[in-house]
């Protein structure tokens, strides 16, 4: 996961918000999948351990936070926000106190962190579960030891703006999860295609392939990672929905974002392409002279669901192993 600097991250956030509108139904789905999952032990307020990746500095679980009170509100939520970079996940816990906990560490830690978390929540909902068994509470609400076991709490990855930097090694590790540990992943706001910019520039398509070819460096996917995402998902068995959330940008009134977005376009591109650098800068002014610009940015948003994989899993990670830092 590569690190974003904080004040970008926050200014991207009304345009985001506006872009994950798309995802709702995705996010419905997601909803109605873990509802299922918990129905199958009755009289349990089964806890929902949310797993945010690329995490940053909170806003993407800000969001995801809100939407999932909405649709399950009787649902016990414990947030995990997992990033490589501490300063970010500092602000974040900042924000947001001791309702959540920040864990530094890349995606190959994510087996170990989901298995150590989830095991913590079912041991206190097992402890909850042990001193009420017995007493006296209207039909529907008793618990029993049953909610002892390890898979007395389900799991959710989310994460925002966050494939397109990922290796295929880290999708593979996130696929891998949520198979062993039955759970659902919804990954939102990842690059799958060009920008289009209205009116168009005859050097559009070469600054956009030099900054598409930024993207893939390190063995980035880059545009190709919701694609791959979804056939490794697909291949375990797990059902996948994807759908659009493009960003919709206009001048001048967001200008701001426009310039601070399509000058970090140009740099990556031109860091790719140095001969770049003349045309880059040439083209950025040109933008700058044109009223009414109008850009569209496309998005892919994933599902996954793996709910159905419910299985003797857990034992196999041993989260003290590797232990990522706190």
């Amino acid at each position: 996961m590569n690190a974003a600097e904080p004040d970008w991250l926050d200014l991207r956030v009304p345009f985001d918000d506006a872009a994950r509108q798309y995802a709702l139904p995705l996010l419905d789905m997601a909803a109605r999948a873990l509802s299922l999952d918990a129905e199958r032990q009755v009289g349990t307020e089964r806890p929902l351990v949310v797993i945010d990746l690329g995490a940053g500095t909170g806003n993407s679980m800000r969001f995801f936070d809100r939407h999932l009170a909405q649709r399950l509100p009787e649902r016990p939520l414990h947030w995990v926000l997992v990033d490589a970079d501490e300063s970010a996940l500092e602000i974040a816990a900042g924000r947001f106190g001791a309702t959540v906990r920040t864990v530094a560490a890349p995606i190959s830690s994510l087996p170990a962190i989901a298995a150590e978390v989830l095991d913590e929540v079912a041991t206190k909902v097992g402890t909850a579960s042990l001193t009420e068994v017995g007493t006296v509470k209207p039909r529907g609400e008793r618990r029993t030891a049953a909610a002892a076991s390890p898979d007395s709490c389900d799991l959710l990855i989310t994460g925002s703006a966050l494939l397109d930097v990922l290796t295929r090694e880290d999708l593979a590790t996130i696929v891998e999860t949520l198979h062993r540990f039955s759970g659902a992943g919804l990954f939102l706001l990842s690059i799958s295609g060009q920008w289009r910019l209205r009116p168009s520039h005859p050097d559009d398509d070469t600054l956009d392939e030099a900054f598409g070819r930024h993207q893939r460096r390190e063995s980035r996917l880059g545009t190709h990672a919701a694609t791959v995402l979804e056939t490794m998902a697909r291949s375990t068995g797990a059902r996948v929905e994807t759908s659009a959330s493009p960003w919709q940008l206009e001048a001048p009134g967001d200008a701001e974002f426009l310039t601070r977005l399509l000058t970090e376009r140009v740099d990556a591109a031109v860091e790719e392409e140095p001969r770049l650098r003349a045309r880059g800068r040439a083209w950025l002014e040109d933008r700058w002279a044109q009223s009414g610009l109008r850009v569209v940015i496309d998005h892919t948003d994933v599902l996954i669901d793996a709910t159905d994989q419910r299985g003797p899993r857990r034992a196999q990670f041993n989260p003290r192993k590797g232990e990522p830092k706190r």
